[in-house]
């Protein structure tokens, strides 16, 4: 394989990849805490598109950073669901 068949590969990579992450883009993932108190969305790149806080829990840290931790937990694992459904095939 010569160095132009090398560059035409890296070349295919750099756009298969511009695809995927377009493609990622338009996906949305919501986490939430338990009874909806925190819900972090992101998009499939892991943007964070917004973060909503329940008023009844603003005033108290403790139960602010509980409430995001659960809400990045459950997010974490939907995202993970998303990534292998959309390519499980890839990742074996």
């Amino acid at each position: 394989m010569g160095i132009f068949d090398k560059l035409k590969d890296v070349s295919e990579m750099r756009k298969q990849a511009k695809q995927i992450e377009s493609m990622l883009a338009k996906e949305i993932v919501v986490g939430q805490s338990g009874g909806g108190k925190i819900k972090i969305t992101i998009d499939g790149n892991q943007n964070v598109q917004s973060v909503e806080v329940d008023e009844s829990i603003a005033g108290d840290k403790s139960e602010v950073a509980r409430h995001i931790r659960a809400a990045l937990e459950d997010l974490t694992s939907k995202h993970k669901k998303m990534l292998q459904s959309q390519f499980g095939s890839m990742m074996k």
